[in-house]
């Protein structure tokens, strides 16, 4: 198997032993590697906030939500908001004291679904709700097949619980059911319309590449924005020439997230793409997106049976930024007036806030706000037009930045930064502390040295997991090298409330110092295309689900170093423990648990196959990540649990039919491997590869062949 090592240099050794990945003891002798904590004043993450003047102010945050999808006002009192959860739960939330009461679970009543896209996923108030006490839900709901509903309840106490019959049972009213054939792409958000009448998006009905040409069939209701009269029935006015009288526009893949200007009444929709782009869309009624013949602006290799027209979309952007569009608002609050009439949206991958402002000749121009770092589910408008970021690690509103910082706060090289010595930026800075990690992540074959920085009197928390959890200022250093060159630095920041952002530097051709690399490029080194990743691509591998920094775990950190400051071979856990950079001693369990490394022929070939894809891929396929697949393959989930072995993909099967995510003893039959040696835009990873791993690839491979069954 490639070397899969840090770059031997003077600076940082690494060694086996206990290096091997299966654990290592922790005696009372135990050598350690560095004798005390250095000293960290120049190395710390910078405010990269600049002039776009919005930041997150946390809200609640005491408060724990899991899954939060959606979060809107209550229609007449001031502080109360509605928080939704995928999985059924819907919080009546406080504001002026941050307190809450449960409104409903309604997975309490009904078998809701439990699929990555499945579940709750919409929740409106009927315009009159003060009078009639309606309110409106969609979720997705097992019975023999899975089926999509809009469905109107009743609350007689102005929200605080829903009605029951006398026998306990919710007053329910079904007013859309739509069975869906696949798992995937519910779209489900619903909300009137300044007509007062109800619109409900939903997608294409699943799988990859739209099988069934939903996206572009009139008589199916999937792939479609619907309008309806408060009872359900198709409202007058939909102008769709043969179509169903409930669609009000068509040819949508999986319309996440849409919202109506509260200023014209536009009707403004994130769409999510499949394998390149993402797309905003303004929707008219009658009007034609495209979908499956075209993703953004581009034409797809899908068979088309319609000719259109298509309306284009007012904005795209390709994934190197992003994977999946979170739809926003038009700013219509007043804290922050540069940015009212701009369209606000983000990403779910990159959690990259961008707003679109038009620029006078009937386009509009894209401008990132604020990269958080975040999972960004969904956005929310107060009734005073401010705008709220719902993100999967909590609730934000968008609030002006008043700090005195600009763009320009961001060093143009990297001896600037306080990370390394600026008289020979090859070598750390002396507040850097090295590590190393049992299995690394594949990157196109370049070998790596890292290391961490913490401000001063600060510690790093450690979760049940074993991931590290930094405090804010903490920055994450990486130096990648090909064929013995040093050609990038990244670094990793973590900023105020919690914010990590990324930050690439090329390194020059006498390298003597690295350029900070605005925008992500591709640049060729001796035949080799290496990727600079942009700030957004980083945000989508660096996952609020993995904890961000990716690699740094007790089991990962489970080996021996050779300090390059005592030249001392010791193991990492003990030595950090030692300099004191934990929070808490850690436990037994983190101390006596180690990843065994791919390359450790000791190892079982299923352990040493599981090692690799929690490396490479769980900090996307874990719960809350980012993945649109409900796949957990974390080292410490049973194969039969990980949702992945002889289970359907969501997303297509490349031209292979029949083909499961695992299918025991056929690799060939089995997307995970495939995916890993596909060379074409189903590639996994996504981002920032342009080389296939042949020999992680066989290894998967041979483990899938070994197979017998999932258990």
């Amino acid at each position: 198997m490639m070397l899969r090592v840090l770059f031997v240099s003077a600076l940082v050794l690494v060694t086996s032993g206990c290096g091997s990945g299966e654990g290592s003891d922790q005696g009372e002798n135990t050598p350690v590697g560095i004798s005390e904590r250095p000293d960290n004043s120049t190395c710390l993450a910078f405010d990269s906030s600049g002039s776009n003047a919005i930041k997150l102010t946390p809200i609640a945050s005491e408060l724990d939500f899991s899954s939060p999808i959606l979060m809107l006002p209550h229609p007449s009192l001031s502080d109360i908001f509605y928080v939704v959860q995928q999985r059924g739960r819907v919080y009546r939330v406080d504001l002026s004291d941050n307190t809450r009461t449960t409104l409903i679970d309604l997975s309490e009543h009904y078998s809701l679904s439990t699929c990555g896209e499945c579940g709750l996923l919409g929740m409106a108030f009927h315009p009159n709700f003060i009078e009639n006490g309606y309110i409106y839900f969609s979720f997705t709901e097992n019975a023999s097949d899975m089926t999509s509903y809009v469905a109107r309840f009743e609350s007689s106490d102005n929200g605080q619980t829903l009605r029951s019959d006398s026998g306990g049972d919710l007053l329910r009213d079904n007013l859309i059911e739509v069975s869906q054939p696949y798992s995937n792409h519910n779209g489900g958000h619903i909300a009137f319309g300044p007509d007062n009448l109800l619109y409900y998006g939903l997608g294409d009905g699943g799988s990859g590449d739209d099988p069934d040409n939903n996206g572009q069939t009139i008589s199916t209701l999937l792939g479609s924005m619907l309008r309806l009269n408060d009872d359900g029935s198709p409202a007058s006015g939909n102008s769709v020439p043969g179509a169903l009288p409930e669609i009000y526009a068509y040819g949508l893949r999986n319309p996440w997230r849409w919202s109506f200007d509260s200023e014209t009444g536009d009707l403004w929709l994130g769409d999510v793409g499949q394998g390149q782009y993402e797309e905003v869309d303004i929707i008219t009624s009658g009007g034609n997106y495209g979908w499956r013949c075209y993703e953004g602006m581009h034409r797809t290799g899908n068979s088309c049976t319609s000719t259109g027209p298509y309306i284009a979309p007012v904005a795209e952007y390709d994934h190197s930024e992003g994977i999946s569009i979170t739809g926003g608002y038009v700013y219509r609050g007043d804290a922050i007036p540069g940015l009212r009439g701009v369209y606000v949206f983000s990403d779910f991958g990159s959690g990259t806030l961008w707003g679109l402002r038009a620029n006078g000749s009937g386009d509009y121009d894209r401008e990132t706000l604020l990269e958080s770092g975040r999972n960004v589910a969904s956005f929310a408008e107060g009734p005073d037009g401010e705008l709220y970021v719902v993100t999967f690690s909590g609730l934000f509103r968008i609030d002006p930045d008043i700090s005195d910082t600009d763009s320009d706060s961001v060093p143009e090289l990297l001896s600037q930064t306080g990370c390394v010595n600026p008289d020979n930026p090859t070598q750390p800075a002396s507040g850097l502390i090295p590590y190393t990690v049992i299995e690394p992540f594949w990157s196109d074959g370049a070998d790596k040295q890292r290391f961490f920085a913490l401000p001063n009197d600060t510690y790093i928390d450690v979760n049940a997991a074993g991931d590290f959890l930094f405090p804010d200022g903490s920055v994450l250093v990486k130096h990648f090298y090909l064929n013995g060159a040093i050609i990038e630095t990244r670094l990793f920041m973590k900023q105020a409330e919690g914010d990590w952002r990324g930050y690439s530097y090329q390194w020059n051709e006498t390298k003597t110092d690295a350029v900070l690399v605005a925008e992500g490029k591709d640049v060729d080194y001796s035949g080799q295309t290496w990727r600079f990743p942009g700030s957004g691509e980083c945000a989508q591998c660096h996952t609020s689900a993995a904890d961000f920094s990716l690699g740094l775990e007790t089991m990962q950190l489970n080996r021996e170093l050779i300090y390059p400051q005592s030249r001392i071979r010791a193991n990492q856990l003990q030595t950090l423990t030692h300099i004191n950079v934990f929070s808490a001693p850690l436990s037994d369990a983190h101390l006596s648990n180690a990843l065994p490394a791919s390359s450790n022929d000791n190892a079982t070939l299923a352990r040493r196959a599981r090692a690799y894809l929690h490396s490479n891929c769980a900090n996307c396929h874990q719960p809350g990540g980012t993945s649109q697949s409900a796949m957990d393959l974390r080292f410490t989930t049973a194969l039969s649990s990980t949702q992945a072995c002889g289970q359907e993909p969501l997303n297509g099967d490349i031209g292979v039919d029949n083909a499961k995510l695992i299918t025991p003893g056929d690799a060939s039959m089995s997307l995970i491997y495939l995916r890993m040696t596909h060379s074409g835009e189903y590639r996994m990873p996504p981002l920032a590869s342009n080389l296939i791993d042949t020999e992680g690839g066989a290894l998967v491979q041979d483990w899938i062949n070994s197979l017998t069954s999932c258990d």
